[in-house]
């Protein structure tokens, strides 16, 4: 027996990644169905938020609010017996992401970050290639840059708190999947606005093991999407962006010490689908997350350490 579907709630309708993504989502694969969307009333008015969570016909509320009201708006729709997928970043503290899975689990329903990346065939198969055919992991790199373009941007203010919040974990986390484990050291070089956002980040991750990868995220670069990964029997190249994963077929190549080459092909898909559809089979027990509470945890953690210190030992 199938699991049965979610009715969706939108808080915060209005945005740019909720209306190319997760709507086109939610309204194409079965066993989803919107039933309300809110926005901000006049003069940044909350109501409609409110009001929305009142509602006994939504179960499930999806949460592309700015990243300083993820936090607290995930907390409101808990105490609203709703489950939640909330944009990434989940929250923006480490202690904010523990609350947020304590009360949770208290309230005996699902949060998840939307994180679509590990959600795509290609992905999935990255993860496979690089446990099974790289040998013992030892570096890897992965970019994400784009021109930002509006100075008013919420990105870049404390209401977002810069690129390290808004993209590092398309960086960070597909090797955090490949580690499976907490990082043992980081370090980051920050350029920063007048607000303290970071505009621009390089950072780099031990997992330990003697497996060390770096990351480049910017608001001030042109558009560029790069991933690889190496171990001492291969390195693994994703052809074109990384993510979230196009829905045409699409290759990677995996490079050996003597120079061959094998050319993989792998699966399009529909990122976004496929992680509504995971969530709501966790919602209703018949799925463990691909990208769950020990994740989220684990990458918050990271993520802070970045923006704390130059270098910080965890």
């Amino acid at each position: 027996m199938s699991a049965p579907g979610l009715r969706w709630g939108v808080l915060g309708a209005s945005s740019r990644i909720y209306a190319k993504a997760l709507l086109p989502a939610i309204t194409a694969t079965d066993g989803h169905e919107l039933v309300a969307e809110a926005r901000r009333g006049h003069a940044g008015d909350e109501a409609p938020y409110a009001e929305l969570l009142a509602r006994p016909d939504v179960d499930a509320v999806y949460i592309p609010l700015p990243n300083a009201s993820h936090a607290p708006w995930i907390l409101r729709s808990l105490e609203a017996g709703k489950h939640v997928l909330c944009e990434k970043p989940l929250t923006m503290s480490a202690a904010d992401t523990d609350a947020v899975f304590a009360a949770a689990e208290a309230a005996g329903r699902t949060v998840m970050e939307a994180y679509m990346w590990p959600h795509h065939p290609r992905a999935r198969e990255v993860l496979t290639r690089a446990a099974a055919d790289l040998g013992d992991l030892q570096s890897g790199h992965c970019s994400f840059t784009f021109p930002l373009g509006r100075a008013d941007d919420h990105r870049l203010d404390a209401r977002g708190g810069g690129a390290l919040f808004d993209v590092g974990i398309y960086c960070i986390a597909p090797f955090m999947l490949m580690a499976d484990d907490d990082a043992v050291r980081v370090s980051a070089s920050s350029t920063r606005n007048a607000t303290g956002a970071d505009v621009t980040t390089t950072g780099l991750v031990d997992w330990g093991e003697g497996f060390v990868t770096t990351f480049h995220v910017s608001f001030d670069e042109p558009h560029r999407r790069t991933m690889w990964v190496s171990g001492n029997e291969g390195v693994l190249t994703v052809d074109g962006w990384h993510s979230p994963g196009p829905v045409e077929s699409s290759t990677i190549a995996i490079q050996r010490p003597d120079d061959t080459v094998t050319t993989v092909l792998c699966e399009g898909g529909d990122a976004f689908s496929e992680m509504i559809d995971q969530f709501r089979l966790v919602c209703h027990d018949r799925a463990d997350p691909v990208f769950g509470p020990v994740e989220s945890r684990r990458l918050a953690r990271i993520i802070e350490a970045l923006h704390t210190d130059s270098t910080a030992v965890l």
